[in-house]
């Protein structure tokens, strides 16, 4: 399997736009496989939750931190 990554824009039709140089690549009838991945600047879920969890951290914790 072979991958490829670019970036796509979103056609009026709802297509999403691939370059000529890997629709050069493609037969008429090439299945292929796609990932989405939308940047956005949504709330940081795995930065927030370390951040609450540490709140409840104290110098007295300390002592479990080499077992």
């Amino acid at each position: 399997m072979k991958a490829y990554e670019y970036y796509a824009e979103m056609l009026p039709d709802g297509h999403l736009s691939i370059p000529q140089s890997l629709k050069d690549k493609l037969k008429e009838d090439s299945r292929i496989r796609v990932m989405v991945f939308i940047e956005d600047e949504e709330v940081d879920w795995e930065g927030l939750t370390n951040r609450e969890f540490l709140k409840g951290y104290s110098d007295k914790d300390s002592i479990y931190d080499n077992l």
